[in-house]
């Protein structure tokens, strides 16, 4: 492979969204037209969405989240995808209170299992079904053992608190301006893939100033990317003599970037 392939690969809905002109992205002023005024309508989707078809069943009835109102909890969320999660995580997850006996073994000092208690007169592990009332998710077997290992809790609480959130906004239904990837490159441009920074500057990506966009982003781009640069004719890893890379392990990354963009390529 002689090029990173494009990350617009991956999104054919922000590539149907605009036309390439020169090399560029340009925005079809209809399509723009049209797609602002669905996003922006808090109508419900699935009362949005019609049809005659026999058997059709409507998308997810959900309102269009805003920024200010991303949090909600996990079983009272207005995805359902999310209060599914909700429900997997009661169904397996246990409760961290340390006076539980563990349900395996911990796999490092930091490990909430770490803290549990090893005698026969601990009690019985207990599946997570209440949910921090600051974070949303399911935590602890019952209200009293939260407050009892709040301390504890505040430890992990607002970084769980920021995942429910990027999560609700992933499931907004908000136009995500952060995809709008740049277009195709002149073959004489040079990619640097040194780090994340000079990759998306030589890439002419636009800046992203706030922290969630750039979890987002991140969180969407991190593995495909990173094959795609080991791939690459300028990635610091090679075939090349003394290099890095073996001809085996070329293929095996060849194998799994096909199979992760699903495109059905052969490592050759």
């Amino acid at each position: 492979m002689h090029r990173l392939a494009s990350p617009r690969r991956c999104h054919s809905l922000v590539r149907s969204y605009g036309s390439l002109s020169s090399g560029r992205l340009t925005r079809n002023p209809s399509k723009a037209k049209t797609t602002s005024r669905i996003l922006h309508n808090a109508e419900p989707i699935g009362q949005r969405a019609s049809s005659t078809a026999p058997g059709y069943q409507p998308p997810e009835s959900r309102t269009l989240l805003k920024p200010n109102n991303l949090f909600h909890p996990f079983s009272k969320s207005p995805s359902r995808a999310i209060r599914e999660r909700a429900a997997l995580i009661s169904q397996n997850a246990f409760c961290p209170h340390p006076s539980h006996k563990q349900t395996r073994l911990p796999v490092s000092p930091h490990d909430p299992e770490a803290r549990k208690s090893v005698a026969d007169s601990a009690l019985p592990p207990a599946h997570s079904h209440f949910e921090c009332p600051d974070c949303g998710v399911p935590i602890y077997c019952s209200e009293g053992h939260w407050m009892d290992d709040f301390e504890a809790h505040l430890e992990v609480c607002q970084t769980i608190r920021q995942i429910n959130e990027d999560d609700h906004d992933l499931h907004s239904g908000r136009f995500f301006p952060e995809f709008s990837y740049p277009g195709l490159q002149e073959d004489n441009f040079v990619i640097n893939m040194s780090n994340w920074d000079t990759f998306l500057y030589t890439r002419e990506f636009d800046a992203i100033n706030d922290d969630r966009s750039m979890r987002q982003v991140t969180r969407m781009l991190t593995y495909p990317i990173t094959i795609g640069s080991i791939l690459h004719e300028l990635s610091p890893y090679s075939i090349r003599k003394n290099e890095r890379l073996t001809v085996e392990g070329l293929k095996s990354f060849s194998g799994e970037f096909c199979r992760s963009h699903g495109n059905g390529c052969k490592a050759n």
